[in-house]
């Protein structure tokens, strides 16, 4: 009996289809609504052509029915491409950030190096103790250099073969005498050597009170300092333990560190402007006695007038000009320790 499958009822077929694109569901509802339309049309027109409807052609209609037109496929592809090209180029921009981030990480970093060791050691170097101690051996150097000021501008600042010697203020013919043999303004032979010889007796008493005024504000300071201690102890006698506690939990969260948070809670002395002005009364005194020492050496080495007094083979430089350049290298090794620690 020729095609068994042309026996089965239309009507049978159509209820199976029908019951099998209701049974498939999909991944979404649009699919099912489709499949059931598309399915019994397709069915009535091959049965009007004659041809018998086979399980294998069913699941072809089913396939052809849900694959998708060429189309959508292309534009899925192509929102895919986009993605990816988005995608890639996300991270490129991404590293290109990431390595001008690093970049500019290690410039900083190269940069603040050094302020962070200087910071660092003056962290380490400054603190109450260390001004205590920089403020008392300033005093102490203050007044070392005032007295070898005093004794630079009256002892002799260039020596001569046979006992004589030449002051700022003239000319002895035994320089272990007080007497002058010849004052400067009697120098009538040499106009450079009698108008340096003045600028360096004019700028030795400016050094002089330059050097008085620095022993006198170094001792006002520490005498602030003293007072100044005295009061933080007395108040810390009486400090209350939840306020110390939040001051340091404070330091701490702002500053980052053990080291600073005990910088804070030790109390550092702030000198305000008697240290500007001692800083501006030091900075003068350090410039004239600069101006007294560099006048002998530009004699002694300009050699004014050598045909009459003879530098060359006659003159050494004298004591007073020894003491005068100590004092001035020693107040300014101490002008750079009181700037930093007090």
């Amino acid at each position: 009996m020729p095609g068994r499958g042309n026996n089965v009822p239309q009507g049978h077929q159509q209820g199976q289809l029908d019951s099998d694109s209701e049974s498939y569901t999909g991944s979404s509802g649009s699919y099912s609504d489709m499949v059931s339309e598309v399915l019994p049309r397709q069915q009535r027109g091959a049965a009007i052509v004659g041809g018998p409807v086979t399980p294998n052609k069913e699941q072809g209609i089913r396939t052809r029915g849900l694959q998708q037109s060429p189309s959508s496929v292309n534009r899925s592809a192509a929102e895919e491409n986009q993605q990816d090209e988005g995608g890639e180029t996300a991270q490129k921009k991404g590293r290109v950030a990431r390595g001008r981030e690093k970049a500019r990480a290690m410039m900083n970093a190269a940069w603040e190096a050094p302020a962070a060791r200087v910071r660092a050691v003056t962290d380490v170097v400054a603190g109450k103790d260390s001004q205590r101690v920089a403020i008392a051996l300033f005093f102490c150097v203050s007044w070392v250099h005032l007295l070898f000021v005093i004794l630079s501008a009256t002892l002799s600042q260039i020596d001569v073969v046979g006992g004589s010697c030449y002051t700022f203020w003239g000319y002895k013919d035994k320089c272990d005498t007080v007497s002058y043999t010849r004052r400067t303004a009697l120098l009538k032979n040499c106009t450079r050597l009698r108008s340096n010889m003045h600028t360096g007796s004019a700028f030795a008493i400016l050094s002089i009170l330059a050097s008085t005024a620095t022993v006198v504000t170094s001792w006002l300071l520490c005498i602030r300092f003293r007072e100044a201690d005295r009061e933080a102890r007395h108040q810390c006698r009486y400090v209350n333990v939840d306020d110390t506690e939040s001051i340091a939990g404070e330091a701490n969260f702002n500053n980052g560190g053990a080291h600073n948070t005990k910088q804070a809670n030790e109390a550092v002395y702030d000198a305000g402007n008697l240290k500007k002005l001692m800083m501006i009364v030091v900075a003068f005194s350090l410039v004239c006695e600069l101006i007294c020492w560099a006048i002998i050496t530009d004699i002694n080495t300009q050699q004014y007038c050598n045909d009459v007094y003879h530098w060359s083979t006659d003159a050494t430089y004298g004591v007073g000009f020894g003491l005068g350049l100590t004092a001035w290298l020693a107040e300014l090794i101490m002008y750079v320790i009181f700037v930093v620690l007090v």
